[in-house]
């Protein structure tokens, strides 16, 4: 297979500057930034705030502050949403060991079009707060920080686009990015691909193709240096206008140093999509790669009262790369192709599921499983499936999955991260978990939510099971037009996988969020 030689370091470094200024200064992106600053005051007391042990936890009234931003600027050409909030506690007594005093999120994303038709660059950033690992107890409320840490990443990819007649259209796409923990045995790492595309023209109405090579280098501050290459060729046929047949084949080539087993091989795939309107559509695949076989799923329906989706895949991934992708279901998604028929206008949409989430106190993502910290490659086979009932006074949003990673590197990558007796817990990984959100109406300004979610995850190095549930009832009333007021009452109980200890919270809190 030909390789694709990844950029010299002195290159790369030397672009990312100008591309990033050429996003935010041109021309097409100087039109009208919208600011929305916002400010929330909290009153909380929980009888837990560090999530302890039973009968160790201390119980104490905690005052937060969470000023945040949001910016959004979209034209034909430009596009930009950025949104940041930081969390300030402070405590009625000593801060208590095990909890913070401040923490932070960011999610960013930018689109320009630098060279009409032609080059374009995308650009992203975000903050958050992960576990550790979803096997020990002690994290959900906030405050606590002992099975937390603070992740954060950017990525920054310009592309070129070309179209040649009819025939073929060709994507070229380079990406540079980064992810980085205060957790030293995860540490820093930045990676560089480069990927090409090109796919077939109108010229192929009935039968197409697509080819694509692709390259990534990772550079990682806990870990030797390593780098994956692929290939892959595929053909659709149009046997009706609603059902196209689909074959791929491709190779695989990995240089993780793996338990035993293959590293690389070669992969082939047949499926179908189904699309019998434009509100239902379907794709299925199965195959073989190099670790065994592969399948894929992906459907979406839509009704005039719900929305249903569901999705299954299986790849080879590392714990860094997810945490570049979106790692739970985005409740604004969803919620706007429920509010489709009320409002077909999609700005207008935008704009009424926002207040919405706002008016309602709905969390603004369905968990789904715990991108826990590990520094080895993993076999990734993971489904999901997700509905949304919207009715007149009642909105409810349903969520369950179950994600299995088997670890294909070697254990000791995770020494530092783990400890050399803990690094095979990792092995083999198993969650599942439902969540389930329901809100009504009581009346134009006032709204009754619940939010309840329960997780269980396994590790094969371990005989005992960890779980964790919360669930979260609250009050939400519209004072004014920009200022709301919530009451709220949670309960929270982990199990430990280590050591079987039980973690117990229960909670109250009042707030007042004002918008500007």
């Amino acid at each position: 297979m030909a390789e694709l030689n990844v950029l010299p370091l002195s290159v790369r470094k030397a672009w990312i500057g100008p591309a990033i200024a050429a996003l935010v200064l041109a021309p097409q992106a100087r039109a009208e930034w919208r600011f929305t600053p916002a400010l929330t005051g909290r009153l909380s007391y929980s009888d837990n705030v560090n999530l302890r042990p039973d009968g160790q936890g201390t119980g104490q009234f905690v005052t937060e502050i969470a000023p945040s931003i949001v910016i959004s600027d979209q034209t034909p050409r430009f596009r930009f949403n950025a949104a940041y909030q930081v969390h300030i506690y402070e405590y009625a007594r000593d801060r208590v060991s095990g909890t913070d005093r401040t923490t932070q999120q960011l999610q960013a994303g930018a689109f320009g079009e630098l060279l009409s038709d032609l080059l374009f660059v995308d650009a992203s950033a975000s903050v958050s707060q992960a576990p550790v690992t979803p096997l020990a107890a002690g994290f959900g409320n906030g405050f606590a920080r002992d099975n937390r840490n603070e992740v954060r990443s950017y990525r920054v990819s310009p592309w070129i686009h070309r179209t040649f007649g009819a025939f073929a259209s060709a994507n070229l796409r380079y990406a540079h990015d980064m992810v980085g923990s205060d957790n030293a045995g995860f540490g820093r790492s930045t990676a560089d691909t480069l990927n090409l595309a090109v796919n077939s023209g109108a010229a192929f109405q009935r039968a197409g193709w697509s080819v694509s090579l692709s390259k990534q280098h990772l550079e990682d501050s806990v870990a030797p240096p390593s780098s994956s290459q692929g290939a892959g060729v595929s053909l659709r046929y149009v046997v009706t206008p609603e059902l196209t047949w689909t074959l791929g084949g491709g190779y695989d080539k990995f240089d993780y140093e793996g338990l035993g087993s293959d590293t690389q091989g070669a992969s082939w795939s047949t499926g179908l999509i189904w699309n019998p309107s434009p509100r239902t559509s379907l794709t299925l695949s199965g195959g073989r790669r190099y670790y065994g076989n592969s399948y894929f799923l992906s459907g979406s329906h839509r009704s005039r009262y719900t929305v249903w989706n569901i999705s299954y895949s299986d790849d080879v991934t590392t714990t860094r790369s997810q945490f570049l992708l979106p790692s739970a279901v985005d409740t604004a998604a969803m919620l706007d192709r429920l509010f489709i028929p009320a409002y077909p206008d999609p700005v207008l949409r935008a704009i009424a599921v926002e207040a919405y989430i706002r008016a309602s106190g709905l969390p603004r993502s369905l968990p789904d499983s715990v991108n826990y910290f590990t520094n080895r490659y993993m076999l990734q086979r993971q489904g999901q499936a997700s509905v949304g009932l919207r009715l007149p006074r009642t909105t409810v949003l349903v969520s369950a999955f179950s994600t299995r990673r088997e670890a294909l590197s070697l254990f000791q990558a995770d020494s530092a991260l783990l400890g050399s007796s803990g690094a095979r817990i990792n092995d083999n990984v198993r969650q599942r978990g439902l969540t389930v959100v329901a809100d009504y109406a009581l009346t134009a300004r006032s709204n009754l939510s619940l939010a309840a979610s329960v997780n269980t995850t396994r590790s094969g190095a371990l005989e005992r099971e960890a779980q964790h549930k919360s669930a979260r009832v609250f009050f939400s009333h519209r004072i004014a037009p920009h200022l709301n007021g919530t009451v709220e009452l949670r309960t929270l109980r982990t199990r430990s996988a280590f050591d079987a200890r039980t973690v117990k919270e229960h909670a109250v809190a009042a707030s007042l969020s004002a918008t500007f």
